[in-house]
C-alpha cells in the first residue's frame, strides 16, 4: 500500500542491521560529509558502501531514494548532528531525521533515513489531508478547543480503531468488580480469528490474563485477544459504548461476512436495521473461520465511529497502559505521554492519537479516510505525522 518512496525508506531502513564491515582504502570523511556527499550526488558510486550494505541494497535503490527525497522535498539546506549520535537532514521543504554507519576504512556500513517531518503549519497539513481523494474526517483539539474539525460528527469506517470501544467497556467491568486486570482465562478455540495477531496461534486452553488480552488488542490489534474480551464483558457492554455500532461484530464474524459465499448476506447488512443485522449474525453463529475474504468486499460491513467520538475513546482510556505500548506514527520522545489506536483494511485507514507534550497541552488527533479503491497509507500519514510534530514541539519549524 506505500509507494516507492516509502518502499524504499523500509529497505534502506533495514541496512543499519544487515551491513557488515569490509576493508577498503581508507576514507577522511566524516559522517555528516558522506551524508551531504550522498544528498548532493545524482548517482552515489558503490565503492562508497561495504560489500554487505550492497548485498542488502544496491547503490542504485539509495540512488533513487535520494532522487526522490530531492524531487518532493527540495535541496538540501542543512544536516545538524544529534544529541543520540545521528543526525537531522534539513530540506526545503521537510526535515528527515537519519543515522550513518561508516567502516574502519570511511565506506557506509549502514544508511537509515526515518519519516519526513513536512514543513508548514497546521492548516497546510490538513488542506492536504482534505485534498485527498474519496472522503475525509480530520479533528483536532488542544486542550479540548477545537482546532480543525472536518466532517468531525460524521461516521466513518475505521477498522481496529473501533477496538477503543471495547478497551472502554472493559475498563468500566473492571471498575465495577466484574473482572480484574490479573483475571486469567483459558483461550477457548471459539476466540479464535484470523490475524492480524498471534493468539491464534497460540493452543486452546493457554491461560492469558485479561490485562494480556487488553495489551494485544491495542498493541498489535490482536484480533483473537479482541474477541476474547467481547465475550468477556459482553457484546452488550461494548455497544452502550458505541450506539452506532449494533450489533457490534467480533473481528471472526466481520470476516465471515467478508468471504465471497456471504456476498448476499453482505449486499442485505447495507440496507438492514439493526434488528435484521442481529438476525444475520445469529444466522453465521458457529460458521466456520474462513480462510480467506472476498477483493469485493467493500466496507460497508465495517465499524463506524466519528472523529469526535474516538477522542472521548482516547480520552477515557488514555491511563490504561494498553494504549501507550504502540505510538503509532508519534515520536513518542518529543511528548510526555502517547495513547494511540489506528485501524485498517482495503479502502479504510484511521489514525487516532492523544499525546500530551512536555508542555503539558493535551491534544487529539484523529483522521479517518474512506474510499472505493485501496488507499496509499503515506499520504494520509505524512501530513498527520506532520500535525503532530507540530503539536508536540510547536516551535520547530
Amino acid at each position: 500500500m506505500m509507494g516507492l518512496l516509502g518502499r524504499l525508506f523500509t529497505m534502506v531502513a533495514c541496512v543499519g542491521l544487515l551491513a557488515g564491515f569490509a576493508p577498503v582504502s581508507a576514507r577522511a570523511e566524516t559522517p555528516a560529509a558522506t551524508l551531504e556527499h550522498l544528498l548532493k550526488t545524482d548517482q552515489p558510486a558503490p565503492d562508497r558502501f561495504t560489500s554487505s550494505f550492497l548485498a542488502a541494497v544496491p547503490a542504485a535503490e539509495v540512488g533513487r531514494l535520494i532522487a526522490g527525497l530531492r524531487a518532493q522535498y527540495g535541496a538540501l539546506q542543512a544536516i545538524e548532528p544529534k544529541a543520540d549520535g545521528g543526525f537531522r537532514i534539513r530540506l526545503e521543504r521537510a526535515a528527515i531525521p537519519a543515522s550513518i554507519t561508516l567502516d574502519g576504512t570511511g565506506r557506509i556500513a549502514g544508511l537509515w533515513f526515518g519519516a519526513p517531518e513536512i514543513a508548514g503549519e497546521i492548516n497546510d497539513h490538513a488542506a492536504t489531508i482534505r485534498a485527498l481523494p474519496g472522503e475525509t474526517a480530520l479533528l483536532v483539539l488542544s486542550d479540548g478547543r477545537e482546532v480543525i474539525a472536518r466532517n468531525a460528527d460524521t461516521p466513518f469506517a475505521v477498522g481496529s480503531a473501533a477496538k477503543l470501544a471495547i478497551l472502554a467497556a472493559l475498563d468500566e467491568a473492571i471498575s465495577a468488580g466484574r473482572l480484574a486486570w490479573d483475571t486469567v482465562v483459558p483461550l477457548d478455540a471459539a476466540w479464535k480469528s484470523l490475524p492480524t495477531g498471534q493468539l491464534q496461534d497460540w493452543p486452546a486452553g493457554t491461560p492469558v490474563t485479561v490485562a494480556t488480552l487488553a495489551n494485544l488488542m491495542i498493541s498489535i490489534s490482536d484480533n483473537t485477544a479482541t474477541d476474547a474480551l467481547i465475550a468477556l464483558v459482553g457484546r452488550d457492554a461494548v455497544e452502550d459504548v458505541t450506539a452506532t455500532d449494533a450489533p457490534f461484530l467480533t473481528t471472526r464474524e466481520f470476516f465471515t461476512l467478508k468471504t465471497e459465499t456471504n456476498a448476499k448476506l453482505r449486499e442485505t447488512w447495507k440496507t438492514a436495521d439493526t434488528e435484521a443485522r442481529r438476525a444475520t449474525v445469529k444466522q453465521i453463529a458457529g460458521a466456520l473461520l474462513p480462510t480467506a475474504i472476498s477483493p469485493n468486499a467493500t466496507h460497508s460491513v465495517e465499524w463506524f465511529l466519528t472523529a469526535r467520538e474516538l477522542c472521548a475513546l482516547l480520552d477515557r482510556t488514555a491511563a490504561l497502559p494498553a494504549v501507550s505500548i504502540n505510538p503509532g506514527v508519534a515520536d513518542a520522545p518529543r511528548c510526555r505521554r502517547v495513547a494511540y489506536k489506528g485501524g485498517s483494511e482495503i479502502g479504510v485507514l484511521n489514525l487516532s492519537t492523544r499525546l500530551v507534550g512536555h508542555d503539558g497541552r493535551v491534544h487529539c488527533v484523529v483522521a479517518s479516510w474512506n474510499d472505493d479503491d485501496a488507499l496509499d497509507d503515506e499520504r494520509l500519514m505524512t501530513p498527520y505525522r506532520a500535525i503532530l510534530q507540530r503539536l508536540a514541539e510547536p516551535d520547530e519549524g
